[in-house]
Formats: structure tokens, sequence, C-alpha cells
């Protein structure tokens, strides 16, 4: 019978998904930088439209001085012809890729900048 390290709680909070989330950005299109420190982690993702419209998803995850963990998504706009952002959605609490992922291919915008992306090849 092998030796089985003794059951660890899992950690209490959201669960960093920086990596996986920076990594999945990528092969939509993004530029993604990563920036981590010891509670605190960031990515910040850009995608230019073929209108030249800049969409960017901020995610932060962070960690309270209490142990627990916050992740959270923000996505925004500046339009070609605009100087300013508007903000599609903020702080919207992720636990999973997957609801990121929603949140991203979800917005209507964003989808609709994302048709004309692949039609427009």
């Amino acid at each position: 019978m092998e030796d089985q390290a003794p059951n660890q709680p899992a950690p209490r909070g959201d669960r960093d998904l920086s990596v996986p989330l920076a990594t999945w950005l990528r092969t939509q299109g993004f530029t993604a930088l990563e920036r981590a420190q010891a509670d605190f982690v960031t990515v910040a993702a850009s995608w230019h439209s073929p209108r030249h419209d800049r969409f960017e998803l901020d995610y932060t995850w962070q960690r309270t001085p209490a142990g627990h963990a916050e992740a959270t998504c923000r996505l925004r706009v500046c339009y070609a012809a605009e100087w300013d952002f508007t903000t599609l959605f903020t702080a919207q609490r992720v636990r999973r890729l997957s609801e990121a992922r929603l949140l991203l291919l979800g917005n209507v915008r964003y989808a609709n900048a994302r048709t004309l992306a692949l039609v427009s090849l």
C-alpha cells in the first residue's frame, strides 16, 4: 500500500486562474501580461478588432489578510472613433476558467467584433 499525504484542506476562496486564463486569452488573439506578487496577481489583456476597437480584459486575484481569496474580471472597449473606454462588465467574480470564458464570449459587443474578425479573414 502506498503512503498517502494527509488530506490538505482546500484553499478558502477563489483559485488563482491567472496562468490558465492568460494562456487561453492568447489562443483568442489577445496580448496578455501576467504580474504576480505574494498575495496579488493580475492579468492585463488586450485585443484589437478589425475595426480598430481595443478590447481590454483585466483579471485580479487577491488574498485578504483573513486568508480568503477573491478573483474578479473586467471588460471594457475603446471604440476606434472614441477616446474613452466603455465598460462592458466590471467586478464579475470568477471561480473557474469556464466562468471567465463565458463572461468574455457571452458579451454581445465582443462576440460581434470576433464574428467580424473571423468573417474578415
